[in-house]
C-alpha cells in the first residue's frame, strides 16, 4: 500500500482506541462486534463523511488481518451500517475543476510573467503539459516535500524521445504508482501535438535543453538542483490562474481530471481512458466532467 494509507489506516485506529478508551471499553483484539457497531455509529453522530467511515473501518480491517485475528468488520451486521451511514451522510461533492486544452495554452502562456527565471517557465511549462497529457497524479512529477522525495517520482532515465516518421514521440515509463505498488511499472508513449505551445514533447525537449543536471535524478529539478515540490507546484498553478483571471476551485489535480474530461468530449471510448491514466477500477467516471 501506499504510504499516505498506510499513515490514514494508522490513524483509524489510533482514532477507534480513543473511542474505546471515552466510553471504558475493553482493549480487545480482535475488536468486538458491537464496539464496532458503536464506533461506526460515533463516528457517523461526530459528521465524518460517509467515505472517512469506510475507510477508518478498512484500516482496522487491516489490522486484524495482519495480526491473523477474525475479522469482525466482514459481518453482516457492519456490512449494513455502513450502508446506513452513506445514506445518511451524503458524499461531498469534488469541487476541483478540470483543466482544459485552453486553459492549459493560457497557463503555460502565462508563466514567463510569474515565474522568476526563464528556467522556471521552462521547466513549469513542460511540468503543466506533461501532467495534463499523461493524465499524471502531480506526486510522479514532484517531491512530497523539500528533501522527502515520493517514491513514485519519474526520473530522468525514464524518459525515452522516440522518432516516428516526421514526428517524435515520447516513452514514459511509470515505475510504480499509487495503483502500482510492487513496481510492476508501465510505459506511456505520449504523441507530439501541432500546436507546440502545448505539446508535451516539445516543451520536454526545451526543458530538457536548459537542465544542468545529468545525474539519475527526478526529472524536474530547480536551476540549483533542488527537486520540484508538490507545493511549489501548487503555488505556481494558483499565480498562473490568477494572471489569468480565472477563479475557481483548481488544484494540483486538476490536469488528470482535465485530461480525463477533454479525453471523453473527444469520444474517446472509456476503457481506453481509464488505460490511459492508469486506473484500475471505475474511479475514473469521477474525473470525467462534461457538465462544466
Amino acid at each position: 500500500m501506499a504510504d499516505s494509507t498506510w499513515k490514514t489506516y494508522k490513524t483509524a485506529v489510533e482514532s477507534f482506541q480513543s473511542f474505546r478508551k471515552l466510553y471504558n471499553l475493553q482493549d480487545t483484539w480482535p475488536a468486538p462486534l458491537y464496539d464496532l457497531l458503536f464506533y461506526i455509529a460515533y463516528m457517523s453522530h461526530t459528521g465524518l463523511s460517509a467515505s472517512t467511515i469506510t475507510t477508518y473501518i478498512s484500516g482496522i480491517s487491516t489490522m486484524h488481518k495482519l495480526n491473523g485475528h477474525t475479522d469482525n468488520t466482514k459481518s453482516f451486521l457492519v456490512t449494513k451500517i455502513l450502508e446506513g451511514s452513506k445514506r445518511k451522510n451524503s458524499p461531498k461533492a469534488d469541487l476541483r475543476l478540470p483543466v482544459s486544452m485552453n486553459l492549459l495554452k493560457r497557463l503555460i502562456q502565462s508563466l514567463p510573467f510569474v515565474c522568476t527565471s526563464v528556467y522556471e517557465s521552462t521547466m513549469f511549462a513542460s511540468a503543466f503539459s506533461l501532467c495534463f497529457f499523461g493524465l499524471l497524479r502531480v506526486g510522479e512529477i514532484t517531491s512530497q516535500s523539500k528533501g522527502r522525495a515520493g517514491k513514485h517520482v519519474i526520473h530522468i532515465s525514464d524518459i525515452k524521445l522516440v522518432r516516428k516518421q516526421d514526428s517524435v514521440d515520447l516513452h514514459l515509463m511509470i515505475r510504480s504508482s499509487k495503483t502500482d505498488q510492487h513496481s510492476h511499472s508501465t510505459t506511456l508513449i505520449i504523441c507530439s501535438q501541432t500546436d507546440n505551445s502545448i505539446c508535451p514533447v516539445h516543451l520536454l525537449k526545451g526543458y530538457l535543453e536548459v537542465r544542468q543536471h545529468a545525474l539519475d535524478s527526478n526529472l524536474y529539478l530547480h536551476f540549483d538542483g533542488s527537486d520540484l515540490t508538490r507545493y511549489q507546484f501548487s503555488i505556481v498553478l494558483q499565480r498562473a490562474l490568477s494572471f489569468c483571471e480565472v477563479k475557481g476551485h483548481f488544484r494540483p489535480h486538476s490536469f488528470r481530471i482535465g485530461a480525463a474530461t477533454e479525453a471523453k468530449r473527444f469520444g474517446i471510448h472509456d476503457d481506453v481512458i481509464k488505460k490511459w491514466g492508469r486506473w484500475t477500477s471505475d474511479a475514473y467516471t469521477k474525473y470525467i466532467r462534461l457538465d462544466i
